[in-house]
């Protein structure tokens, strides 16, 4: 079909339905569906329904709806129609980094029972502590009485996190219900006096529900309210042990595109004193956890924060990835406090680790 007779087509197509055309793109075939009887005001109350099931009747009903004109039939045009002109009128999905990490938004929806990356996931080839945490291990020492055997100050730091989603959309309303899992390891590779041990291991299984919401605070967008129950415990026994189990609410504010703030305070289920290795845990560990993530540019910048209510201690985490290769980053990670782990839950250090890192917290 020549260029000319095309656009006389299409110029007929278009005065016989009132200029009322609607483009779509579908595997970069040109379509021109015209309007079967409903408003423009019909077809925008429609698009503003949040639950993909209630919003698809509506468009059912709006199409379906007798007219005085005459019913057109979708116009299939031909593959080397130029459709440079009609792709900007296709308003592209504003899913952000992340309504995408969460999945809050119908277009971010990804299915069920696939991995998803949870929190960070990185490996620190080197860390450093000022101040190394023997009290737990004078027993252990004691015991092999070598002034040669001891804990190094540099060692290997990495965390693997993903979540599943078990279920979708829980009564109509967008609800998720997710399973959540973090592990922790601090390993000694570097130290061969006492065969390179890992040091530290903390495991975190969750449960949590994620909840879509849309309102504005002090100018951030809140796009998610999490409620869940997790356990964190090191696997230890006796006097190595740390464990405690924690029912939370988790905030999800966003800033655009590149800013996000996660705001997660928490209540500490209590255990019987004869079972609790760690009664103070809340104490050094905090009530609640603040993490800022900034994107500039390729650079990622994020802050993590938990504190006492009282503010009287606390752990602060400054993290700094940048690209090398692919998917691939470079990571810097410093932090300050009590708590980078279970075992040092009441004992304060600085460190410092350098590594890779694979997925950031959106």
């Amino acid at each position: 079909m020549k260029a000319g007779r095309m656009s006389s087509q299409l110029t007929q197509l278009t005065n016989r339905t009132d200029n009322r055309v609607h483009t779509l793109i579908l595997g970069g075939v040109f379509v021109s569906q015209l309007a079967l009887g409903a408003s423009d005001a019909e077809l925008s109350a429609c698009s503003a329904i949040t639950d993909k099931h209630q919003r698809l009747e509506c468009y059912d009903a709006a199409v379906q709806k007798p007219s005085g004109a005459t019913k057109s039939p979708v116009v299939a045009i031909s593959d080397n129609v130029d459709t440079s002109n009609s792709r900007s009128l296709a308003k592209p999905l504003d899913v952000t980094p992340l309504s995408k990490h969460w999945e809050v938004d119908p277009e971010s929806k990804n299915g069920l029972w696939s991995f998803r990356a949870h929190k960070p996931n990185y490996f620190l080839l080197g860390r450093y502590t000022d101040k190394v945490n023997y009290q737990p291990y004078e027993t252990y020492f004691r015991a092999v009485n070598d002034p040669n055997i001891g804990l190094d100050n540099t060692e290997s730091k990495f965390q693997l996190s993903f979540k599943l989603k078990a279920a979708e959309d829980l009564f109509g309303r967008g609800i998720d219900l997710w399973f959540g899992y973090t592990q922790q390891n601090y390993w000694q590779v570097y130290n061969k006096n006492i065969s390179a041990p890992f040091r530290e291991t903390n495991y975190e299984p969750e449960a949590f529900v994620t909840i879509p919401t849309d309102y504005s605070l002090l100018g951030l967008k809140g796009r998610f309210v999490n409620l869940g129950f997790v356990h964190q415990s090191n696997g230890q026994s006796y006097v190595l042990s740390r464990s405690w189990n924690r029912i939370y609410a988790q905030a999800g504010f966003e800033y655009g595109n590149n800013f996000s703030l996660l705001f997660k305070p928490w209540y500490r289920i209590p255990e019987k004193a004869t079972n609790d290795d760690n009664p103070h845990m809340t104490d050094y560990m905090g009530n609640f956890e603040l993490v800022a993530s900034y994107k500039v540019g390729k650079h990622s910048l994020s802050a993590l924060g938990r504190s006492t209510f009282d503010f009287n201690r606390g752990y602060m985490q400054i993290d700094w990835s940048y690209p090398l290769n692919q998917k691939l980053r470079g990571y810097v990670q410093f932090s300050t406090g009590y708590g980078e782990s279970l075992i040092d839950y009441n004992h304060h250090q600085n460190t410092f680790g350098i590594g890779v890192l694979l997925t950031d917290w959106m």
